[in-house]
């Protein structure tokens, strides 16, 4: 017999820590979660058809060979798309069938030597990367000054978004 939510035997959700990512098939019936984005961003993609999916925890914009982008493509948003969408065809997805949806990229500090927040650049490097190979954006939960805690069913493709704010709650993308 399964079990759900907190009943004794309930599966664990699969972390996705900072600068990783996960891909699992529908048939794993794993949930991917990321603790405490902050300025970093959730990425979200989904083959419906396939019922292939990835998380990814990024927590910078773009990345190159010198910044470690080759041995770490999740750290920056434009690699750890570019392989999260790369490792799902390989588990069966259909590259034109992947849909995105995106979650986090606050900016919960002011620093003005900084300029622009690093939230909104890594929004900004991943709606790019997205359009640059044709993954449509159908779910966004972006901005803000409050902390995220996201739950990705790679079963359904549903993306349960957590904020730090009481007045939130939680939603679903």
């Amino acid at each position: 017999m399964k079990t759900y939510g907190s009943e004794p035997g309930a599966p664990e959700p699969v972390q996705v820590g900072i600068s990783e990512f996960v891909v699992k098939g529908r048939k794993s019936a794993d949930t991917l979660k990321s603790y405490g984005l902050g300025s970093c961003l959730a990425v979200a993609l989904y083959d419906p058809d396939s019922g292939v999916g990835g998380l990814a925890h990024v927590m910078l914009p773009d990345g190159d060979a010198a910044d470690g982008a080759d041995t770490q493509p999740g750290k920056y948003a434009d690699t750890a798309i570019r392989a999260m969408l790369r490792r799902m065809v390989e588990k069966g997805a259909a590259y034109t069938s992947v849909e995105a949806k995106i979650a986090g990229g606050s900016d919960m500090f002011q620093f003005e030597s900084f300029g622009e927040g690093v939230g909104k650049r890594n929004v900004i490097a991943a709606k790019e990367e997205l359009e640059k190979l044709g993954v449509p954006i159908i779910a966004e939960d972006v901005g803000g000054q409050r902390g995220r805690t996201v739950e990705f069913d790679v079963t359904t493709g549903i993306l349960h978004v957590r904020t730090a704010d009481g007045d939130r709650g939680e939603k679903e993308l």
